[in-house]
């Protein structure tokens, strides 16, 4: 298995808001955006204690609470006084637990307030474009107000005659906006039926109280507030968006357009304010909003469903991609729409599930067109919040992957027939081999015949040519063995076992012919390695046997050593031969090649010992000299 390998400086890259824990949940590193909001946070810290998990909410935070919500938003906030809270995943990282999030903010200003800068974030962060999404609405808004400021300027010059103003109480009963008259200290001694309605309250409870007495809420905006009562206590008209609480301790948005009434001396007599419900108006805005950020860098299927599950919205490609109009989706639900008698029953329960909880959902799915076509879609969305933190919507961002799915097939089906020709191979070369060797035998046995009855009476060129076919024999024997060794090299070693690789490298030694000019010796004592005992004794032979053969000098010398991390053995087998040219440093590993005219070389040796490495996951690999000898390297896991 790999294991993780935490790069921080490559993971503030990508995570600038991330949290690395240990097995004991202590903080082992801390994103470079993290610290400008939490100064004070420092590595080796408890994480639990500086740290409260707000959804889903934990009471205490154990490693096994962290592993039961690998797969939920998680919420964090500071337990040090900081109100900024992150929102983001927990991964595990072997024993270790990772935080990739990023803090939550709702307008560019509160970035600055916290130090940060748009580079404090990663590039890929959606947060940045929606921020700067509401920064231009922000904008327009101003202008707008602007020339609203104009336009009232002008209007008050027309609503200056108090008759007008007059009618417009007279008729304000009937409005379906809610309508209050104050006096110039701002108590309400009148209202229209609409206003009770929109905030619960009785007339009786709203008479000789001030609007703010009746509106204020936890949610309200106290800068437009400040405005609106300024403007009132100055006696000027005002035109402001602002919360408006409820009886029930609940709020709508609203639209509050005020007006002083005067007196023939220009003095205020009373304020006249219409109250109209923005709340349905607010919530279109904020869906396109979120409909223009989700589709502006996105040409994949999207879907926007309401609290129930209901279709409200969706882009031009999940129509051309289901074959459906948005006519004909708005108000169906996708699952029943979308999914037919093939679909998998548990993919369909879990996007039900998740959707119930309303938590984030993942996976693949097979669906249906309109004309019953079918296809594999990965689907990928979650739930969206109101302000009040309740589920208004749910989106779905979905990619077809039908052709991907083919590919995956059809990879299947070609690793299932290359495993059956790889045995019919090895059935065939085992066969192969037995039949070849077999004539060799023979041959072999009318040999020896021939010289038995011929004792003493073949003539020196007669006897040589005899002893010539005998070593072509012996080559062909070893070249047919090593076709069927390199053949049974399976992909897979299942007899692994704690072998002293010390012991067989000597057994080795003492076994194969080792020239007298030559020494091999064995650099320290070779460590005892969880492998199979076989295998090894092949890749370690056919390294060893190499180099003796293979040395040119009059006095050789052979060396067999190795080196140890934490997570491999490299063992080296180091000679004095003639050394291999550069370009044929790869070429060697391949089968049937040889570079070196030898009498014993059957040409199938390194590319045995290349097998068998890679069949451990290691590798092999050398360094050489021209003219002064070879290393060869074999790196092997410890695992």
């Amino acid at each position: 298995m790999q294991k993780f390998t935490f790069n921080k400086e490559g993971f503030n890259n990508l995570f600038p808001f991330h949290l690395l824990l240990d097995g004991d949940l202590n903080i082992t590193s801390i994103g470079k955006s993290i610290a400008k909001l939490y100064p004070n946070l420092k590595e080796g810290e408890s994480f639990k204690a500086l740290f409260r998990i707000k959804r889903p909410f934990l009471d205490t935070i154990t490693p096994a609470g962290l592993l039961t919500n690998l797969t939920q938003l998680v919420i964090l906030e500071s337990r040090t006084g900081s109100d900024v809270q992150l929102r983001g995943q927990f991964e595990q990282m072997d024993d270790c637990f990772l935080f990739i999030g990023s803090p939550w903010f709702v307008s560019l200003e509160e970035i600055k307030q916290q130090n940060l800068s748009i580079l404090d974030f990663a590039n890929y962060d959606p947060l940045l474009d929606l921020l700067q999404l509401i920064k231009t609405q922000e904008i327009t808004t101003l202008e707008l107000r602007n020339l609203l400021k104009i336009n009232n300027n002008q209007r008050e010059e027309l609503r200056k005659d108090r008759e007008e103003l007059n009618r417009i109480a007279m008729v304000a009963s009937a409005n379906n906006n809610g309508i209050v008259f104050t006096t110039p200290d701002a108590k309400i001694f009148w209202c229209n039926d609409a206003y009770m309605r929109q905030t619960g309250f009785s007339r009786e409870e709203v008479i000789g109280k001030t609007p703010v007495q009746i509106g204020n809420n936890p949610a309200i905006d106290k800068v437009e507030l400040h405005t609106m009562i300024d403007r009132f206590y100055k006696g000027e008209p005002f035109d402001v968006e602002i919360t408006h609480g409820r009886k029930d301790g609940s709020y709508f948005w609203t639209r509050i357009q005020g007006q002083p009434v005067y007196n023939d001396d220009g003095k205020v007599l009373q304020f006249f304010a219409m109250v109209e419900d923005m709340s349905e108006m607010r919530e279109k805005e904020e869906e396109l909003k979120l409909l223009s950020v989700i589709t502006e860098k996105n040409t994949n299927s999207i879907v926007v469903c309401d609290k129930n599950g209901h279709i409200e919205w969706a882009n031009k490609s999940f129509e051309q991609t289901t074959g459906y109009s948005i006519t004909e989706l708005i108000g169906k639900k996708p699952g029943k729409l979308l999914q037919g008698k093939e679909t998998n029953p548990e993919t369909a329960a879990y996007l039900a599930q998740q959707i119930r909880a309303g938590e984030p959902f993942k996976c693949e799915i097979l669906n249906y067109k309109k004309n019953g076509i079918k296809y594999w879609a990965q689907i990928q969305g979650q739930a969206l919040y109101n302000e009040r933190g309740e589920i208004a919507r749910y989106f779905a961002i979905e990619e077809d992957i039908t052709e991907r799915k083919k590919l995956e097939r059809q990879k299947e089906e070609l690793v299932t027939s290359l495993e059956k020709s790889n045995k019919e191979l090895e059935d065939y070369a085992q066969i192969v081999s037995h039949d070849l060797k077999s004539p060799l035998r023979s041959i072999n046995s009318l040999i020896a015949w021939i010289k038995e009855e011929n004792e003493g009476g073949l003539s020196d060129q007669t006897a040589l040519y005899l002893s010539m076919i005998e070593n072509k024999l012996e080559k062909m024997d070893s070249l047919i063995q090593g076709v069927l060794t390199y053949s049974r090299i399976d992909k897979a070693d299942v007899n692994k076992e704690r072998i002293n690789l010390h012991e067989i490298v000597r057994n080795i030694i003492s076994i194969i012919h080792i020239p007298d000019n030559i020494t091999v010796q064995v650099d320290g004592t070779l460590p005892t390695i969880l492998a199979d005992r076989y295998r090894m004794h092949q890749l370690f032979q056919n390294l060893i046997g190499n180099a003796v053969n293979y040395i040119d000098k009059p006095h050789g010398l052979v060396n067999i050593g190795y080196t140890e991390t934490g997570a491999h053995y490299t063992f080296y087998v180091k000679d004095n031969g003639p050394g291999i040219a550069p370009e044929n440093h790869q070429k060697i590993f391949k089968i049937f090649q040889s570079l070196i005219k030898n009498e014993r070389s059957t040409g199938l040796g390194l590319s045995i010992v290349k097998k068998i490495a890679d069949n451990y996951k290691g590798r092999v690999w050398l360094e050489s000299e021209l003219k002064n000898g070879t290393t060869f390297f074999i790196q092997l896991p410890k695992k």
